[in-house]
């Protein structure tokens, strides 16, 4: 089925409400949020992001590959978190990928991306 692209963008519009909301956050924390990730929003669209996740994790947030390296829906390493997170969101150095809300794993996945293009992901980032 073929929506157009209003539609889906209202879609999109509306599950961000909704789980910036059912997250608590305030349209200040909101706010901060946005400046904080402005760089690398645009990177990848939310269609990209939701391919690279769907083919790392199944889009599994929470998920630990079997042999305990990987790690989130992007399934990062934590040495690559780490470093990343060093760079664009210090606050999250040291914290376990797959333990991450969803909208900071989205985010690092995003600011990665920016850093080295698909590399990173070298059977799903061909995906994109």
């Amino acid at each position: 089925m073929h929506f157009p692209r209003p539609k889906i963008i209202r879609a999109l519009v509306l599950m961000l409400g909704i789980a910036f909301a059912a997250s608590a956050c305030t349209p200040d924390e909101i706010a901060l949020f946005n400046r904080v990730t402005s760089g690398h929003q645009n990177v990848l669209s939310e269609a990209q992001l939701e391919r690279l996740r769907a083919c790392e994790s199944t889009g599994d947030y929470g998920v630990v590959s079997s042999n305990g390296k990987w790690f989130g829906a992007y399934q990062f390493t934590v040495q690559t978190w780490n470093g990343v997170a060093e760079r664009n969101y210090p606050w999250l150095v040291g914290v376990k990928p797959n333990e991450a809300d969803w909208w900071w794993q989205d985010a690092m996945a995003k600011a990665l991306w920016a850093e080295r293009g698909s590399q990173p992901w070298p059977v799903c980032g061909k995906r994109i």
